[in-house]
């Protein structure tokens, strides 16, 4: 019966992205994925709920403890510039550079705006509350399907700004520093798989907007029109929205370069503190702004680690040792295993963050003990979390069809094909250039 361990870890895989997909949520059918994994494998159901140092519970409450004070000052600082309207002088800052009269064009400022933000380390449902009331006027009026705001949107938050680019604050980034490597590991790696991603995502989005044309597309509303009502004059100014920003980046690439220990951590403090500063005339409210903030880390953080937790059972399950053979036995040695069980854990987890939250605990030492150098591992973990976790049953999927009025298909069809096609062809110049460290 050694078949049953691995056809139960599929099927509590299978149970996550149908039951996701028609919208139950992951703290619902987390522990029931978990709990089909644990009698497939007769592991006790007790101990591999609640009990032991691997249960469910262990992997959610540790991924919790682990990363929440990230998760919670990340979230603070994005509110300050939701509440202040900063986010949204940035985003005029480059549309004004881009233009508003070109299709093509609006693609790219969208991505661009959601590029600088989450660079930033501003919260995806910030970056789409902030750019969907922006784009819906610019898209009905050069009549351009909605749809393909989707494509622009993920070109800018999903893919290079989370798990590439160097100094990134992204959670994504941040989990794989256990190794010993800083947040800007493997520096012309990133560089140079951000730059064939961009370059997929472009060609991509242009593709889409012919074929959208040729189709005889247009706009055509869906969902909750969202009005912004934005007097010019009470905007912060440029200087007063990009510095927090500029100095949370600034802090950690000089840190990183010196070693520093959890650099993201004051990183973000400073930025949260000159936000708070700066744009103090465009927050009447603080203490609310800080609140709401706080509290709004509370949903990701938890839907998260509740992915956390149904990957942490897998691991220690019979079954996966079983698949754990097999990949073990692939050509290609400890990289192919980084990326096979790293892209496993994020179809489970449908979590990049997730994934690596398990992953690099779980397997680092092992990893390191091959001779492969830590910034390789770093990377090309990261890289190959985003692309394998761009999943049906991804949270974030759910949250844009929230705002935009989109369907699934329509979301997930331009979120695979940027964050997971795009993301695999990163994955695989990654590897190419892993022969030169």
């Amino acid at each position: 019966m050694e078949w049953l361990g691995p056809v139960g870890i599929c099927i509590g895989i299978i149970l996550l992205i149908i039951a996701s997909y028609r919208g139950v949520n992951i703290i619902v059918t987390a522990p029931i994925a978990a709990a089909i994994i644990i009698l497939s494998n007769g592991m006790n159901i007790k101990e591999g709920l609640f009990a032991s140092q691997g249960s469910y519970m262990a992997g959610l409450g540790g991924f919790v403890v682990a990363y929440f004070i990230i998760f919670v000052l990340g979230s603070i600082l994005g509110k300050y510039l939701e509440d202040s309207k900063a986010t949204y002088t940035i985003a005029n800052s480059i549309l004004q550079i881009t233009g508003k009269d070109n299709a093509y064009a609006v693609l790219i400022a969208i991505a661009a705006v959601g590029a600088v933000l989450s660079y930033g380390g501003i919260s995806v449902f910030i970056v789409v509350f902030t750019l969907a009331p922006l784009a819906r006027p610019l898209f009905k009026e050069l009549n351009i399907a909605w749809h393909l705001f989707i494509a622009a949107f993920f070109a800018g938050v999903g893919t290079f700004t989370m798990s590439m680019l160097p100094g990134t604050p992204a959670i994504q980034n941040v989990i794989p520093t256990q190794l010993g490597t800083t947040l800007t590991a493997a520096p012309l790696m990133s560089i140079v798989c951000s730059v064939v991603i961009i370059a997929f995502s472009l060609l991509y989005m242009k593709w889409q907007l012919n074929l959208s044309i040729a189709a005889g597309e247009g706009y055509e509303p869906v969902g909750q029109e969202m009005r912004v009502d934005l007097d010019p004059d009470e905007l912060p100014s440029l200087g007063a929205a990009i510095t927090p920003l500029i100095l949370l980046i600034a802090i950690i690439l000089v840190g990183s370069s010196l070693k520093v220990p959890d650099i993201i951590i004051p990183a973000l403090l400073i930025a949260i503190i000159s936000a708070a500063i700066l744009l103090n005339k465009h927050l009447p409210q603080q203490l609310s702004t800080l609140n709401e903030g706080a509290v709004n880390a509370v949903k990701p953080a938890f839907f998260t680690a509740a992915a956390v937790g149904v990957g942490s059972i897998t691991v220690i399950a019979p079954g996966f040792k079983v698949i754990l053979d097999a990949i073990s036995g692939l050509p290609g040695g400890t990289l192919v295993e980084v990326i096979s069980i790293t892209g496993l854990l994020s179809v489970v987890t449908a979590s990049p963050s997730g994934a690596l939250g398990i992953v690099i605990p779980a397997f680092g030492e092992t990893w390191l003990a091959s001779g492969i150098a830590p910034e390789v591992i770093h990377r090309v973990a990261a890289i190959a979390s985003g692309a394998f976790g761009a999943m049906p049953h991804c949270g974030v999927v759910f949250g844009i069809m929230a705002v935009t009025g989109l369907t699934h298909r329509q979301v997930f069809r331009h979120f695979f094909s940027i964050g997971g096609i795009g993301g695999f062809i990163a994955l695989i110049t990654a590897v190419l250039m892993s022969f030169f460290y």
